[in-house]
């Protein structure tokens, strides 16, 4: 019992069942007026909810968003165990119908340890403080040492004082970092609150390590007003919390939790059954997981292991055997051959490589695999209840492998179910198979579909986007399309927008995009961009894309945009050919649908002024020799009456050698079938080439290659075919002219070893000796 007019401050672990029983005790005991549990005081108008008949474990998970979607947001949660001191505080109060508070900083509302001085100084003084404690009990680790003050059920009647001589020494000469202080003073505000109230006994549930300074700083509060909520960090910050389920594997303090206790399956049995049966259903459940993995695990062993852990217990000081006499007892009668890592009770953090099968087994079964599950009639944020109608309709089911195909109604609707999750980062839905545009390949798709912690989560912070699914995938698309700040950028989220089969935007976001489009300023840039633009703008009709108001203005813009930067002059980086190609295949494909079906009404180029920019560019004497044969290209490929093969050889018979290779390129690239399958321009091209100097053809071959690597196989042979003919070879197959060089050999030094061999040969005939 406290001294009149204190309170009473319970220094506790988080999850410590020791401490469970303890905080449970003395609330019944105690029986006071005030329960103040550290907890995010955001919560406290929605007690009730964590009273509703949930299937532990669950948590409250707090969040803070940012309207300009650039800063990233904040997010935490604070879980809940059935052996939680936290939990079973907030049972034991509501049986007695005391009042209880929440009274921590909410998460978003928390000062970042920025101060790394005094962020090092604190941790090095608590592992400083440890090491000497865990050096005079003889223990490897800390939890170890906590098991061994704490967890024993002898020690009982002891905790009180043990712990907090335990929690005194730890925070002992340490002030705390500017975090530990701004929440300190915030929970002594709250104490200071409750002991003002003067109507009863007032009871405080806090981690041990700010016990010692709530204990004498709520003395000090002046204002005993209740304490408000603190203010969100930025104007316009979107906050809140909501219950989400937890898992038992993410509250174990090894899988890197440092508020847990190790192994929570053990604890869970701690609580429940007591230590001696916790032993049993160790020894039962681990049996029966390595057997099922075919591990070795004979009954001779575990009546070995019951004999070893009893003695490790009694060497150490306990009635009955822990957590790590148990588990150094199966070590210890498992595994025969010697051990290359530290065993993974004695660390904590991921495993390390090369840890033993049966190691990993014992580990992966005391961190538990149950999810908690949260009342049906628990308040939602109404996005994650729209989601779980939507996949249900649907027909997904969570977790799932989902191969399905975009071309039937069933699977269409799947896929716009499940890009559009993958629209508002969803953890848990990921694509892992299908093809990246709406309309290509075959329509299958395979997915990988499971149901990770972060996913409650992660929906709970998406609702700031909408209250349904296809209303926050849109508001998601549009904030995104909104920021993207080039062509490339906004084509492929307009193509994510086709994948969710969301179609219709704001009017606001037209303007913006046209603005966008009008400041890119690489004309390679707009090649895949008008692709995906005017392909779902032409054709798809799945998703709703086709002729949609946003994909004409944007395709006006862009084909506008295109238009000017062909004009650029300026060379061509090597890495950016194929850019430069693919803008111009674009932009050719664009303009012989216009032509081929013109429609005056949603017209989106004036032909006669793109035709005059590939006139004045193919013409352009300044312009690289790649823009010039992909421009004369698209007209031949336009039918354009001054393009045609003579007009293609003509361009070629200008340009000087070194530059022959690059024209070509550009030709081939938009006029390949046009050019390659016609017999004139073959002859003439051949025998520009056999006007070069073998120094000329060398600095042209790379180009060259290029250029018919354009050629599929068949037109290759066709080709091949022709130039045969040409020299009168037609009796030879063709394939001799299309052997693949090796690949350790460049084109021109496989032409230069070729030089050097005939001037040897030459050589040796003039020396008589062939």
């Amino acid at each position: 019992m406290p001294p009149a007019g204190e309170p009473l401050i319970l220094g506790i672990r988080h999850h410590s069942p020791a401490c469970a029983r303890w905080v449970k005790h003395s609330i019944e005991q105690l029986r006071p007026a005030w329960v103040l549990i550290e907890g995010p005081a955001d919560f406290n108008p929605r007690l009730d909810e964590l009273r509703l008949a949930h299937q532990l474990p669950i948590a409250i998970y707090g969040y803070c968003q940012f309207q300009d979607h650039d800063t990233p947001g904040i997010g935490a949660w604070t879980p809940f165990a059935e052996w939680s001191p936290e939990w079973q505080a907030l049972l034991a109060a509501q049986r007695l119908k005391a009042e209880t508070r929440f009274i921590d900083v909410p998460i978003w509302a928390q000062t970042t340890d920025d101060d790394e001085d005094d962020s090092d100084s604190d941790s090095q003084h608590y592992h400083q403080r440890q090491q000497a404690m865990m050096a005079a009990c003889g223990m490897e680790s800390s939890d170890a040492l906590w098991d061994h003050l704490f967890e024993d059920d002898d020690q009982h009647n002891e905790l009180p004082r043990t712990l907090d001589r335990w929690f005194q020494q730890l925070r002992d000469g340490c002030p705390g970092s500017p975090q530990d202080r701004q929440r300190e003073a915030y929970m002594a505000r709250w104490i200071a609150w409750a002991m003002a109230q003067d109507n009863g006994p007032v009871l405080v549930v806090c981690g041990g390590w700010h016990a010692p300074v709530l204990a004498r700083l709520w003395r000090s509060v002046s204002d005993t007003r209740e304490p408000g909520l603190p203010d969100p960090p930025l104007t316009g910050a979107v906050t809140g919390s909501y219950l989400t389920p937890y898992s038992e594997k993410r509250l174990d303090v090894l899988a890197g939790y440092l508020s847990g206790m190790p192994a929570p399956v053990w604890q869970h049995w701690c609580w429940q059954y007591g230590l001696q049966q916790a032993g049993q259903r160790l020894l039962e459940t681990v049996l029966t997981h390595l057997r099922r993995q075919h591990l070795p695990a004979s009954t001779a062993d575990m009546t070995n292991v019951v004999s070893m852990a009893r003695g490790l217990a009694a060497l150490r000081g306990h009635r009955l055997p822990l957590r790590n006499d148990w588990l150094d007892a199966l070590a210890g009668s498992l595994i025969k051959e010697a051990l290359h890592t530290p065993l993974p009770w004695s660390y904590r953090g991921q495993l390390q490589a090369g840890t033993d099968p049966i190691l990993i087994t014992l580990v992966d079964v005391l961190a538990g695999h149950r999810f908690g599950e949260l009342a049906a009639d628990t308040p939602q944020p109404p996005l994650p209840q729209d989601v779980i109608r939507e996949l249900a309709h649907a027909s997904i089911t969570l977790p799932s492998t989902l191969t399905l195909n975009r071309f039937d109604a069933e699977g269409l609707g799947q896929s716009q179910v499940l890009h559009r999750l993958a629209v508002l980062d969803i953890p848990g839905i990921l694509c892992q198979q299908g093809h990246t545009l709406a309309l290509s390949g075959d329509g299958e798709e395979q997915w990988t579909l499971t149901r990770p912690l972060q996913q409650h989560a992660a929906l709970i912070e998406a609702a700031r986007y909408g209250a349904t699914l296809i209303e926050a995938a849109r508001n998601r698309l549009e904030s995104a399309m909104a920021g993207a700040d080039d062509i490339a950028s906004l084509a492929a989220w307009l193509q994510r927008a086709a994948l969710a089969g969301l179609s219709t935007f704001s009017l606001q976001l037209l303007s913006r995009l046209e603005q966008q489009i009008a400041l890119e300023s690489q004309f390679e840039q707009m090649g895949p961009a008008m692709e995906i633009l005017y392909a779902l703008w032409r054709h798809d009709t799945f998703n709703g894309m086709r002729d949609a108001a946003i994909l004409h203005t944007t395709l006006r813009a862009a084909i506008d945009r295109t238009l000017w930067l062909a004009e650029s002059t300026g060379l061509i980086d090597a890495t950016q050919i194929n850019a430069h190609l693919h803008s111009w295949q674009a932009l050719c494909h664009i303009l012989r649908d216009e032509q081929s079906h013109p429609q005056p009404d949603r017209a989106l180029v004036l032909l006669p002024r793109a035709l005059a920019v590939l006139e004045r560019r193919c013409r352009a004497a300044e312009a690289s020799a790649l823009s010039r044969g992909a421009a004369l290209g698209a007209l031949i490929r336009l039918e354009h009456p001054s393009a045609d093969a003579e007009a293609a050889l003509a361009l070629l018979a200008a340009l000087p050698p070194a530059r022959l290779g690059e024209a070509l390129h550009g030709l081939i690239a938009l006029a390949r079938h046009q050019l390659a399958s016609h017999p004139a321009f073959v002859a003439g091209f051949n025998q520009q080439l056999m006007q070069l100097a073998d120094d000329q053809f060398i600095a042209a071959l790379p180009d060259l290659r290029a250029a018919l690597a354009w050629l599929p196989p068949r037109e290759r042979a066709a080709l091949a075919r022709q130039v045969l003919a040409h020299y009168q070879l037609s009796h030879l197959p063709e394939h001799l002219l299309q052997t693949p060089l090796p690949d350790a050999c460049a084109p021109a030094d496989f032409l230069r070893h070729q030089q050097q061999e005939q001037r040897a040969v030459d050589a040796l005939r003039a020396w008589g000796i062939l």
